[in-house]
This record gives structure tokens, sequence and C-alpha cells, in this order.
């Protein structure tokens, strides 16, 4: 018997959902509940003369023992649901037919147990067919009998009194024990979808908790780590153009790179994580197109330190001279993670950047990239993966290749992002090749405009007026050494309030306004200045000067109330664009 139960148990925590364990624990328990059923009949009938009513309830019992034997035969158990009904059915016909008074009580009975287990067992489609197929029946045949001279009945048996009285009695309690335990099932289900729902709404405000932490320790991250790195960064560069000795410039080129290195992959960790939250926006600016190539070159030259190694750069002559529309700083990226991983993996032999004109009209310009190695290469098994964050290919050993793993998601995702696809061709052994193609709305006749400009702004950056509001003593330093390289000196406040009453008391055409400051933020302090009544003061240039921007600050509500962003670390050509732009919109006001 403890057997019997186990494999019951087996054969109901099989199937998934609680509903349909019930649906089968009813089965099984019909199945057996009419069997004793019939064992009991079979007993009453030994007592009385053997008739065709006692055979026909030995045959029922031999079925449903079947249909037992089958659902621990593995039968499914819709299968073994359908075979159940059906014999029902049939003993059911055979009660009408056989009968004297066929249709009484019990065979209403019947009707409701296979109208009750029709639709708890098998659901409503079968449900439906089967409580129709025996309610027409009987109510057909009920007719025929009482109102019509045809004779359908092949027997004119009589029920024994004591099988009739059993027969009502325990098809009652039957029917309550369905409708019960299937509730039963029913209630637990929806307790335990109200228990899951619960759960998963509890599951969703912590991951909501758990992004919002993360976005937070990474805007936070960002402000610890690039703040000093501003520091080092922007003396490293300073003391470079203060004509150092060849020692002391060797050992500051050194310093230089490998804080380069890791902004790089603070920025990396950043743009991800801004990439994955769908934060990432492309902003179009003018630039040229060749000397963003030549920089990219001349910068990752630096981190080839085998001679066996040669980095080329091969631009289409079209592309020369050419301004484009576009964002640089994006493009920059891509290039930059996609040539820095063809170095880290080619020990010898060479590695190519390619810039080759697609098309050209008079408003498009259509550039197709390649990134070229002769390195370990890819193997092919792994090639489907390449683009996974963290992924690493087996032959690619952590100890010997230092790096975040991020750098051709990244690259993806930024293409995507301007509208290309990235491609490659990858050999085990002989080397790969990105690639991809972008197009670029070309400014023909903005060259000799920006020519002419040019020498107008750097007239008007010579008399800027500008405010630095920054609370760190080194930071402050490192701007003002570097804006003195232009004849610029600026005015200081260490705070967002001393912001807002040096720009009461003197007028600025610019103020480098960092976020993160004591007594007032920089945000605060930019929203007291667009709300002053003179028009000379709240119009005034604001530049957010912050180590934190590369997560969140775009959508802060106060944003409305700046009018660009210097992210720390900055450099010499950044700083110089950012002044440029301050001076283009003086000019033309």
């Amino acid at each position: 018997m403890r057997k019997f139960f186990d494999e019951f148990k087996a054969i109901r925590n099989n199937e998934v959902g609680l509903l349909n364990r019930g649906r089968i624990a009813i089965l099984v328990q019909l199945l057996i509940a009419f069997s004793l059923q019939s064992i009991v009949l079979l007993i009453i009938y030994c007592f009385h003369e053997p008739n065709i009513l006692g055979y026909r309830i030995g045959l029922l019992l031999l079925l449903l023992i079947l249909g037992l034997i089958m659902i621990f035969r593995g039968v499914s158990w819709k299968k073994v649901g359908h075979y159940f009904i059906f014999c029902l059915t049939c003993f059911i016909w055979s009660n009408m037919v056989l009968l004297q008074d066929g249709i009484n009580i019990v065979t209403v009975q019947y009707v409701l147990i296979i109208i009750s287990g029709g639709y708890y067992i098998l659901g409503f489609r079968w449900g439906l067919i089967y409580s129709l197929v025996n309610s027409l029946s009987v109510v057909t045949l009920f007719f025929i009998k009482h109102f019509t001279q045809i004779d359908l009945w092949i027997g004119n048996l009589s029920i024994n009194f004591y099988e009739y009285s059993f027969a009502l009695v325990f098809n009652f309690l039957l029917l309550i024990f369905i409708h019960y335990y299937f509730f039963r099932a029913f209630k637990k289900t929806s307790r335990k979808e109200r228990i899951l729902t619960a759960h998963l709404k509890k599951s969703l405000l912590s991951a909501e908790k758990m992004a919002a932490a993360k976005t937070n320790f990474l805007a936070t991250m960002s402000h610890e780590l690039r703040t000093p790195l501003n520091a080092v960064i922007g003396m490293t560069n300073i003391l470079l153009e203060d004509h150092p000795s060849a020692r002391q410039k060797e050992n500051l080129e050194i310093l230089s790179f490998s804080a380069e290195n890791l902004m790089s992959t603070i920025n990396d960790i950043l743009s991800f994580n801004r990439l994955d939250a769908g934060m990432e926006q492309l902003e179009n600016t003018s630039f040229s197109l060749d000397r963003l190539l030549s920089n990219v070159h001349g910068a990752l030259k630096l981190r080839i330190l085998n001679n066996d190694l040669a980095f080329e750069l091969e631009m289409d002559d079209r592309i020369k001279g050419k301004l484009v529309m576009g964002d640089q700083i994006r493009l920059t990226q891509i290039l930059f993670n996609l040539v820095g991983n063809a170095i880290k993996f080619t020990a010898s032999g060479f590695v190519k950047m390619r810039a080759i004109v697609v098309t050209a009209d008079s408003a498009l310009l259509s550039i197709r990239f390649e990134i070229e190695d002769s390195g370990i290469g890819i193997p092919k098994l792994q090639q489907a993966r390449v683009f996974e964050p963290y992924f690493r290919a087996d032959h690619h050993s952590p100890d010997h290749y230092q790096g975040t793993g991020l750098g051709l998601s990244i690259a993806r995702r930024l293409v995507d992002l301007h509208g290309g696809v990235l491609n490659f061709k990858s050999e085990h052994g002989l080397g790969t090749c990105f690639s991809f193609e972008l197009t670029f709305p070309e400014l023909i006749h903005e060259v000799v405009k920006d020519d002419v400009l040019s020498e107008q702004f750097n007239t008007k950056i010579g008399h800027l007026r500008i405010l630095i509001a920054e609370d760190n003593p080194v930071n402050v330093m490192v701007l003002q050494k570097t804006l003195r390289r232009w004849g610029l000196v600026a005015d200081v406040a260490e705070n967002g309030q001393l912001a807002v009453d040096a720009v009461l008391a003197k007028t600025y055409d610019l103020v480098f306004m960092d976020i993160n400051m004591p007594v007032m933020s920089g945000f605060e302090a930019s929203k007291q200045i667009r709300e002053l009544d003179d028009p000379n003061k709240n119009k005034v240039y604001i530049i957010a000067l912050t180590a934190s921007i590369g997560m969140s600050l775009e959508e802060h509500p106060e944003l409305r109330y700046l009018d660009d962003f210097l992210l720390k670390p900055f450099s010499v050509e950044q700083l110089k664009i950012k002044l440029e732009q301050s001076a283009r919109m003086e000019y033309s006001n």
C-alpha cells in the first residue's frame, strides 16, 4: 500500500501546477471509488440470482482496474481521463437501455458525475462535449420512452433495492467529494499565485532599489575616482608642457599613459551601465574626421611596446579635410576599444586601422571602418559569444590578457546606437578583422566658415570673463594653470552660494560650475543664477564641471539650468572646445 501511495505521489508531482496535480488526484480517486463501489455491488448481487446486471458491474470493475493500471504504467492522465469518462458513459447508457426504470435519480447522479469529472479533469472544452452528449442522451431517451410508442429497450430488469440505495448514497457523497477536492486545489492554486505575485512584487521592488543603489554607487565611484584622476592627468599635462628634461619627460609620459588607461577602464564600466540602462545618447557636433583618426592612431601607438608589431593607419584621401557632423566622443570610444583589443591580442605582425569612403555625395559621407590584426584570432565555436559582456575565449588567460571584458560589447552597442552593424571575420591563429559602416552629414561649406570664426573665437577667448565654482583646491589649480596658456585668469568661488554672490557682484561670460559642492550644490546655484532679474547675469554660459556626470546627471530635473558639461578629467582639447563654444555664444549675442 505504501508503494502504491509513493507511486501516486511521484506521478502527481511530475505534473507542473497545483491545479493539474489536483486533476490527477481526482481521476485516481474516482477510479478507486468506482472500483470499490463495483466490488460492493458485486457482493450484493452474489446474494441474488445472477443476471446481466451483475455481469455488467463485473465488466465495469475490470475496466476501472485497467484504467488504474494504465495511469500507473505511465499512460498520459488526460488519455486515462477520456477512457474513464467514456466507460462511465457506456455504463449510463446500459442503465437506460437494460433497466425498466433506467432514467432514475441514480442515472442522473452518474450524469452529474460525468459532467463534474469532464470539466474538472479534462477542462472546459471536453467537459462541455461530454456534458452535452450525456445530458442530451438522457433527455432524448426520456422523451422517447414517455411520449412515443417506440420501444428501444432490450431488457426489462429491475435494480435491486440494496444496490439502488447504496449507489444513491455513494454517488451523492462522491459528487460532494469531487467538488470539494477540486475547489480545494483551485483555492490552493489561487493562494499560491497570490503569494507568488506578492513575492514578485517584492522582488521587483528589491531589484529597483538595487538598480538605484547601483546607479548611485557608480555615480559616487565615478566622482571619487575621477576627481583625483583629474588632478593627476591635468598636472601631468601641465608638467609635460613645461619643457621637462628627457628623463623627466619619459617618466611623465609613463605616468600619463597609466592614468589614461585607468580612465579608459572607468569609462568602459560607466558606458556599459549607461548602455545597459538605455541612457546613452548620441551628441551631434562638427569635427574633422581625419584629425580624429590621426589622434586615435597617435594615442594608441603608445600602447605598443613590442617593435615586432606594426600599427598602421590607412585613410582614404577623400576623407582628408572633411568636416562632418556626428558624435566624435562615441566614435573615438568605438575605435579605442576595437584597436586596443587588436593590439592586446597581437604579439607580433600588424594591426591596421582603415577608413574607406563607400559613398560620397553633396550631403552625406559613408565611411567603412576596418580594424584588422594578425593576432591569435577567435576559435570558431566561440565566435557567437564574442560580443557578450565579460566573455573571454578559452585560450585567453586572465593572467596574460588584462581588461574588463567589456570592450567589444560596448563597441557593438555604440555602433548599433549610430545605426550601423559591427561585423567581424576571424580565424584561430591567423587574426581578426572587425568592420562597420557609418554615415555622417558632411559640412562642405562649414570648413571655411569655421576657419574664419576660429580666428574670431581666439580673439574672444582672450577676453572671456570666467568664474570657477569648485571646492577642490587641486582641481582649481589645474584648471587655472590650463587657462593661463590662453592668457585667461579666472575668479574662484569655493561653493554654490559664493558662486551666486560672485555673479551678483560681477558680470561673467562663463561659469565652470562644479555639481557637488558644500553649502549649495551646483544645480541650486545655477537655478538661482537663472532666476536673477538682470539679463546680463541670468544668461551667463554655465558649464557643469563634474566627475559624476557619467551615470545619472542627464535625468536630473534641474538639468535645464545648465548649458553644457565638462567631465573630469578633461583634456586640453576638450577644454578649448568648450571655451570656443562659450565664445561663439557670446559672439552671436
